[in-house]
């Protein structure tokens, strides 16, 4: 069964491991966006250039913390990662 997983969380880990949130400073800077999908899912975004190479490197981030990491590329829309966790 899928357990809770919360934005927050998300972003906590990734700044740990070194990434950048494009969301945080007083200027914009590329890096992660994290969303809250729903109560087990959290997506997330690369804003910035190279988005597939930085998404990479989110997603074995989380796995190595023991999410699960699915990639989405919706038509039409800009590719992003989907984060679970068991």
């Amino acid at each position: 069964m899928t357990s809770r997983v919360l934005a927050s969380e998300i972003t906590q880990h990734l700044a740990r491991a070194g990434h950048t949130s494009s969301e945080t400073g007083n200027t914009w800077a590329p890096g992660y966006r994290a969303h809250q999908a729903s109560r087990y899912t959290v997506r997330l975004w690369h804003d910035g250039p190279d988005e597939q190479h930085h998404l990479d490197q989110y997603a074995d981030t989380l796995r190595r913390l023991g999410f699960t990491v699915t990639a989405e590329a919706p038509a039409g829309r800009r590719p992003r990662i989907r984060a679970t966790h068991r």
